[in-house]
């Protein structure tokens, strides 16, 4: 029986295994090495790409830190430039507001700490910074320092007068003099030795009558014993005499030392060459406005409210500090009170200064000038000013600083400020105003300058005007005082 060589296998005589059993084991052995090195190829391939992966995520953190770290800058910077401006603008309220502050250290506001620097450039000049850091000083996120000039706020008013007068006219006696220019809208009259150390100047229609001047003389009509040193340039001259010349259309019972110039002449001698007639009609002054303002009036008012309110302030003794302030009520000083003033002043109701009281600018106001407002717009009993005795009305000691006295009385009926002092008292560094009103002075009084709309001075009285008054600057602003100086804001880091 033949055994088909596809149905069995030979088998080892000795292991009693088929022969084909070698091969077969090869073939599993090859199978298992490739398995392995298949499983460590992927192994190293897992482990290649988790470290790309952490290679991509580290730098991927790394990334993301760097930018909160910017986000957290950027964002700490605009917070620090953001209290640095408010720390910038409160020192400057607090220059107005706190007498003697020069800055601050430490302080804690909106997410960060400021200090504040102030160093001072001038009387009026100061330069302010202001040092940021957030959210603390010991380990800060972000830095910013910003640098501000300020400076007080400056309106400048021009005095060009020695005295101005509107509409009242000046009445001058018993010696009274003004030592500098006068301009009134209305007459000037003299008596008793009654002396312009100056210019003298009526405008319109008005006469210049029974005054002396020393310089030279406007008016539509002089005359009543005047006597003018310098030139005369006039419609009229009556009974008066001229040392210079003359320019006039008629010209009567007067003394002319130089030459004339007129259409008709009636007893009067003149020195020096006439023409007749006078080619020319008479050149008529115009009639000004008072220096200031109801709109500045108004804005010392403003400055003044804006440091808050107090009511009667009444002192026999002492020396305090006050302003910018309103005052609802009275001021009133006397005996050895001294009331320093530190901004704009407003008292609606009277000022009264007595004895040996005092009232002055501080020092602070440097060459700058302070005003005091008394009374109420458009209101004819509020507003009196007096100062009388021995009192005092200074600036803050620097030269052309002055204060000014402003009285809102309205009415030329009653006396709006009276200034009555003691023979031998010092010059005042004030300027007395009142726009509306009369003004009396008397009694050995002496002053820097008067502006009203009807002066009468008496017995001695003297007004000695200085220079600097023509562009007098006083201090003005939002706050009644410092305020920032445009163009200086500097952002130093």
């Amino acid at each position: 029986m033949k055994i088909p060589n596809n149905k069995f296998r030979i088998l080892n005589s000795e292991q009693g295994l088929p022969a084909t059993a070698p091969a077969r084991h090869a073939s599993q052995s090859e199978a298992g090495g490739r398995r392995a090195l298949q499983a460590g190829q992927m192994i190293i391939t897992v482990v290649i790409f988790a470290l790309i992966a952490m290679v991509a995520i580290s730098s991927l953190v790394g990334y993301i830190m760097l930018q909160v770290r910017a986000q957290r800058q950027a964002v700490g910077q605009v917070m620090g430039l953001n209290i640095a401006e408010a720390a910038i603008e409160t020192a400057v309220w607090k220059l107005n507001n706190q007498p003697g502050y020069d800055g601050e250290i430490g302080i804690s506001y909106a997410g960060g700490v400021y200090n504040v620097t102030i160093s001072s450039l001038s009387g009026s000049s100061k330069l302010i910074r202001a040092d940021v850091y957030v959210p603390n000083a010991l380990n800060p996120q972000a830095r910013r320092s910003v640098q501000v000039q300020a400076t007080i706020g400056i309106t400048t008013i021009g005095f060009n007068y020695g005295v101005q007068v509107g509409n009242g006219g000046l009445e001058m006696s018993n010696s009274a003099k003004i030592i500098g220019n006068v301009y009134s809208n209305s007459n000037i009259v003299g008596t008793n030795s009654a002396r312009i150390q100056g210019t003298a100047i009526a405008a319109g229609t008005s006469r210049i009558d029974g005054m002396d001047v020393d310089n030279n003389a406007q008016a539509r009509t002089i005359r009543g014993s005047s006597n003018i040193t310098g030139n005369a340039t006039v419609s009229a001259l009556q009974s008066s005499t001229v040392t210079g010349n003359v320019v006039a259309d008629s010209i009567s019972s007067c003394t002319i030392g130089g030459t004339a110039i007129y259409d008709t002449r009636s007893s009067c001698s003149v020195g020096g060459a006439t023409t007749t007639p006078n080619p020319n009609p008479y050149p008529q002054a115009s009639v000004l406005p008072l220096p200031i303002s109801e709109a500045q009036i108004a804005t010392w008012e403003n400055e003044a409210a804006a440091g808050g309110a107090v009511g009667n302030q009444i002192f026999s003794s002492g020396t305090r500090n006050l302003g910018p302030k309103k005052i609802n009520g009275d001021l009133i000083l006397s005996n050895t009170a001294e009331l320093v003033v530190t901004g704009t002043l407003w008292v609606t109701g009277e000022v009264r200064l007595s004895n040996s009281a005092i009232l002055r600018l501080s020092s602070g106001f440097g060459s700058q000038s302070g005003a005091v407002v008394a009374g109420i717009n458009e209101d004819s009993s509020a507003g009196y000013i007096e100062i009388s005795n021995s009192a005092q009305v200074l600036g803050s000691g620097t030269t052309g600083s002055y204060i000014l006295m402003l009285s809102q009385r309205e009415g030329v009926g009653s006396t709006a400020i009276k200034q009555d002092n003691n023979p031998g008292t010092p010059i005042l560094h004030a300027i007395l105003y009142a726009g509306e009103g009369m003004i009396e002075i008397a009694n050995s009084a002496a002053m820097k300058e008067i502006t009203a709309e009807k002066l009468k001075i008496s017995n001695s009285a003297t007004v000695t005007y200085e220079s600097g008054l023509a562009d007098a600057n006083f201090s003005s602003g939002p706050s009644g005082g410092w305020e920032v100086l445009d163009g200086t804001w500097q952002l130093l880091q």
